[in-house]
Order: C-alpha cells, then structure tokens, then sequence
C-alpha cells in the first residue's frame, strides 16, 4: 500500500480551474458511448448448488490481491478490506464532505468557486433530462445527507489520486477486464442525518440494469456499524445472481422487510457489520444491502461511496466518466 496521504492543504492548493476542466473532458468521453449489448461479464451463476456458506469474508490491506477480491465478491457478493486508507486521509474527507455537502444545501445560493465547489459545465448537458434531471438528482443528494463528487472537480480529482496510489486502478482494471469508468451519480460523498431515516433493502442492479461488470467500494470514515451508535450498513451476506421481487416494497426498485425476514433463513440472517474508518467494503450490483436502520443512533457516520464498471459495461443512466 502506497503511504500517500490525502491534506487539506494538498486539496486547497490545487487548480480548481484545471481541475473542473478536467472533470468536463472525463464526463465528455462517454457523452457518444454506448454500453455493449452483450458484455463478457464477470459474475455467472453456477450449474450446480452452491454451498458456500453465507458471510462477509475480512482481510487486512496489506493482504488484498485481485485473486481474493474476485473469490471473495463471486462467492460471498462482498468484502472487507481493513484499515485501506490511513486517518489523515479520511479526516481531510470528513472535512471535505462537510464542505462539499454544505455547499450544495441551498439550490438557490450562489456559491463562489472553491476546491469544495465548482460544478463542471457539461453536467447539466450529460444528463438525460438536462436541467430537471439535474435539479431531480441534487434533490435526491441533499434529503439524503450526500453530494456528488464532481460538484466539486477538485475534491474528485484528489479521490482519484488517492485511489491511484493505493494502486486501486490497477486492480479494478484486472478485476473488470478492462480500463474502468465511474458514475458521476453515484461517486458520493455522505454524511448521514438524525434521526436517520428508515432505508429501504435493495440491489442497485435494480435501478442500474443488470448486464454489466461492477463494483462499489464503499469507504467509512468514521466508526460506524453494528452497536457504535453510527449507522452502517445491513447486509445479507451471500452471492445472489438475480434482483429480488420488490413485491410489498415501498419502491419499485427496492426489496421489502419481509420479503428479506421469509426469504433468508436464520442461518443466513442479516449482518450488521462494525466498521473502522478508512475500510473499504467491496460489494456489486447484486448485493443486497441498506442503510443500517434503528431509531437510537446518536452519532453522524461519514463515507465515500465510489462505483466502478467495466468502459464497454456501465449504466448510462448513472452518468458514467473516464478515469
């Protein structure tokens, strides 16, 4: 692991200009690009009945090679790498998602261009309904306590160097089988509300489509999970290969409390996993998860959610951009 680590001051000292420039050029070059019809893709359900036993499989950074990562998500839907990204890094993050998010609160407030705020031009244009597509996503962030990366080139611009140098681009690239693009909706940075809000179950396949290569790394930055008294998040913790029914849910894309409690026998009951900050959990499209719900949480929970997907199979409608 690289000992590269992210400071405000790296953040604030860059060219917040060059940087949105950039963003824009990132974003243009899927604006023509369509996914392949029929992609190569990573995960296939077995012939037989597979027996491995549900869990969410752990290992140190120091130990994460593209062989256990590709066994860990074909086998389990998930893992968790410890202790990814040092507390310097994930403290400057903490401060940038209050920054970031912040910055976005009131849609009618002019707010001067900063490395915390700086929205690329183009991200109206991308966007399949242009301005109320816009305006409908930005809605969605801030009820939710979150914000899109790119609002502010610079702080993603940074990720990505970071990314970089933990050596993140080499091993999507080898785990997709090819150069990997992000979403521009869903690259987020998050800081959760209280009371936190009752989430839905869900497999982001569900809104996403189901015929591609993908991976999230979900990253915490603060303790969170479990009994900490931040919310995590709640899992099923095994390898699913289709979307479950949204039959009784509450959206279309979303999976119904029963449904998981008749569906999931005690054996393969819902994990609350603890997490440190600067984790990594890699998860897919298919994993069936939420946002850890009870009602005596007393502490914020701060994280940063990256999807990845293979350059010939990625969902347009998530706006996809080159790394």
């Amino acid at each position: 692991m690289s000992a590269f680590e992210l400071l405000p001051a790296m953040l604030e000292s860059r060219d917040i200009e060059c940087d949105r420039k950039r963003m824009d050029e990132r974003i243009e070059d899927y604006r023509l690009r369509e996914p392949s019809d029929n992609p190569q893709l990573i995960i296939q359900k077995p012939a037989g009945t597979d027996l491995t036993s549900p869990c969410v499989p752990e290992i140190a950074a120091t130990d994460l090679t593209l062989e256990r990562l590709r066994t860990a998500v074909a086998k389990h839907g998930g893992i968790i790498v410890r202790n990814m990204f040092s507390q310097a890094s994930v403290d400057t993050l903490i401060v940038a998602a209050d920054r970031v998010i912040d910055a976005c609160a009131d849609p009618a407030a002019t707010v001067p261009a900063s490395a915390y705020h700086n929205p690329p031009e183009n991200l109206r244009t991308i966007m399949p309904n242009r301005d109320r597509e816009l305006a409908n996503t930005r809605s969605f962030h801030r009820n939710s306590g979150s914000a899109m990366c790119v609002e502010a080139p610079s702080v993603a611009e940074a990720l990505l160097q970071l990314y970089e140098r933990h050596g993140l681009k080499q091993l999507m690239t080898e785990y997709l089988g090819e150069p990997p693009c992000l979403s521009a909706k869903k690259w987020v940075l998050r800081r959760s509300k209280l009371p936190v809000a009752e989430a839905g179950w869900h497999q982001d396949g569900a809104f996403m489509g189901t015929n591609l290569n993908s991976l999230n790394m979900w990253i915490p930055l603060n303790k969170c999970g479990g009994r900490t008294g931040a919310p995590g998040l709640d899992v099923v913790p095994q390898r699913l290969y289709e979307i479950a029914s949204a039959e009784g849910a509450q959206f279309n894309w979303s999976v119904s409390d029963s449904m998981v409690t008749d569906r999931y026998t005690e054996d393969q009951a819902v994990v609350m996993p603890e997490f440190n900050a600067g984790d990594a959990f890699f998860f897919d499209h298919l994993y069936l998860h939420r946002t850890q719900y009870r009602t005596d949480f007393t502490k914020l929970r701060y994280a940063v959610e990256t999807w990845f997907f293979g350059a010939s199979s990625f969902p347009k409608n998530q706006i996809p951009l080159t790394w």
